[in-house]
């Protein structure tokens, strides 16, 4: 049933956890399809994804009217936080919405929805002195809504927008466009090929490559196991896709290139990358996301979203706007307010100097394990 805009004051909040309210799930997600703003990251198989990753429930606050309906949702997990300051604010002992995910947020069905729900979710921080409350939204207005919250730019987001049709499908100017198509044509006659995984072996054989990227960022990596859970959870259900880049060596395929995508409401999330630098030379890179590209326009889908950038990163924000990518700004929202100097540490990068120096030293096993304890308290 479609959603229904209102004006209603009515309100009647409820609190569960992913684990124990299951049979609540299918009206859940049932709210978010039917909400203009509902995310993959607001489905109770996400929800339930992000809580075997860290062993923590997530809290998932409903309002329901007077018949009884959802009007509104707002899913959130509390997390232990780094020691030391590491990670900066983001890596604070919090109540997110959502941890370890690009956008979550209250979904609700007008502005006194809004206000109850994350007053609610106020009231739970209160009672935890010492812990911040973050919403990560698309929104620019959560806190003229709600006057306690306050307001800070988290990184810009690139979208590209997709064109009806094949033939207008373009990546900005002819020259830009022609840049383009001469790196994925490069990497076709490179001998290198385009598919979606089909099989676990094409995960475990991804997931190789993704230690080496982050390790080579300086990044902490996620668990084998949340992906499997990916796999595993929203494969079947059409919501996720591996694409890979494969070239045959001594008659052997042999993945040296993938993207995790992410497909729901009209909307293809590029989220994690796992590439061998061995190859680079022959766009395997470009050759993913055009294919992914013209793949998503053929299925109906409007836009592409590549995903954030920290300001650190200038030659990965050129790579995204050459695909014509329009720019989005990301806002958090933290309860209570940050002081002067927190905006510095608002988005802290990946691990640099002699620190960054040793990471990219350490064996691939061992920056799993260490990725694995940090994502449980991130």
């Amino acid at each position: 049933m479609p959603l229904k805009y209102n004006t209603e004051k009515s309100s009647n909040i409820r609190l569960s956890t992913s684990n124990s309210d299951s049979e609540y799930d299918l009206e859940w997600d049932d709210f978010v399809k039917n909400h203009p703003n509902g995310t993959l990251f607001h489905l109770s198989s996400w929800l339930k994804i992000l809580a075997r990753e860290s062993g923590q429930n997530i809290l998932k606050l409903c309002s329901t009217n007077e018949q009884n309906d959802i009007n509104g949702i707002f899913p959130l997990q509390f997390t232990s936080g780094l020691p030391f300051g590491i990670g900066g604010i983001p890596g604070t002992r919090r109540l997110s919405s959502l941890p370890r995910t690009p956008t979550g947020g209250p979904l609700t069905a007008n502005d006194f929805v809004t206000k109850s729900i994350i007053e609610k979710a106020i009231d739970s921080v209160e009672k935890d002195n010492g812990r911040l409350l973050q919403i990560k939204s698309f929104s620019s207005d959560l806190d003229d809504k709600v006057t306690l919250l306050n307001k800070y730019f988290w990184r810009e987001i690139f979208i590209k927008e997709i064109e009806d049709s094949p033939d207008q499908l373009r990546f900005g100017n002819s020259r830009n466009h022609a840049t383009v198509k001469r790196a994925v044509n490069k990497a076709k006659k490179c001998g290198v090929s385009f598919r979606f995984a089909d099989s676990m072996r094409d995960l475990i054989q991804w997931y190789s490559l993704y230690l080496e990227t982050m390790r080579y960022h300086t990044t902490p990596a996620r668990s084998f196991d949340f992906y499997k859970n990916i796999w595993e959870e929203l494969r079947p259900m059409g919501l996720m896709k591996l694409a890979v880049a494969e070239i045959t060596q001594g008659g052997i395929k042999k993945i040296i290139a993938g993207n995790i995508l992410f497909y729901y409401n009209k909307i293809v999330n590029y989220a994690f990358n796992g590439s061998n630098r061995k190859y680079f030379k022959l766009h395997a890179n470009d050759l993913l996301h055009w294919e992914a590209i013209y793949d998503a326009q053929k299925k109906g889908f409007k836009y592409y979203d590549f995903g954030e950038v920290s300001q650190a990163h200038s030659g990965l924000a050129a790579y995204k706007k050459k695909w014509s990518s329009t720019i989005w700004k990301m806002n958090h929202y933290y309860y209570p307010k940050l002081l002067a100097t927190a905006n510095k540490k608002l988005d802290p990068g990946t691990i640099k100097g002699l620190r960054g120096h040793i990471w990219q030293r350490i064996p691939l096993k061992i920056t799993e394990k260490i990725g694995k304890q940090v994502f449980k308290k991130l």
